[in-house]
């Protein structure tokens, strides 16, 4: 409760010391092994953690732009992803994801879509590169300047920039064209 009130009063989510020092909090509470059944949650709870959830969010998309930004100012953005302060987790998720999609028989698949993929699509980049290398890439986000961001940094490599195309729109728009797609990634 005391992070969230900390959180919540900060002017901005932007990455600064204050910000990363309260998220690192969080994120170290929450990675604890703990027996609590969040549905038992008291109502009020329940608004804190949902509260909590959308904040984490916001601030994620502003750490991701920033360090989006950062890296296109650089020669090879595509390798320096890695200089992420999370880029270890979303190797990890994506190993997993491939792992539940080639034990359901999705192992070459032709066309992916990541629908709100950001200004550093990270998972579709690490899906192209480590997992999918022949498959092509359909990223869809709200938010044009995200993708003109993504854009930036794949277009510092000819194959990628081949294989992943970046589309502005609300995907409530074009739900029915992600039937076209061998797999469908929703984040959130």
């Amino acid at each position: 409760m005391q992070i969230h009130a900390s959180i919540s009063k900060l002017e901005s989510l932007k990455p600064s010391k204050q910000v990363n020092s309260l998220f690192t909090q969080l994120v170290k509470l929450c990675t604890l092994n703990s027996s609590i059944d969040v549905k038992a949650l008291s109502p009020e709870l329940q608004k804190m953690r949902q509260s909590l959830i959308l904040l984490c969010g916001r601030a994620e998309g502003l750490l991701e732009l920033e360090f989006a930004l950062f890296i296109t100012k650089l020669p090879q953005p595509l390798n320096n992803l890695n200089l992420f302060p999370y880029y270890g987790n979303y190797v990890k998720l994506a190993n997993l994801e491939y792992t539940v999609l080639s034990q359901n028989g999705v192992v070459k698949p032709k066309k992916v879509a990541f629908v709100g993929s950001g200004p550093m699509p990270l998972t579709s980049l690490i899906m192209a590169s480590h997992h999918m290398k022949s498959t092509h890439f359909d990223n869809f986000d709200m938010d044009e300047a995200a993708n003109h961001v993504a854009r930036k940094i794949v277009s510092s490599d000819a194959e990628f920039e081949k294989r992943m195309k970046f589309h502005t729109c609300d995907i409530m728009e074009v739900k029915e064209k992600l039937g076209e797609y061998d797999w469908q990634l929703l984040l959130e």
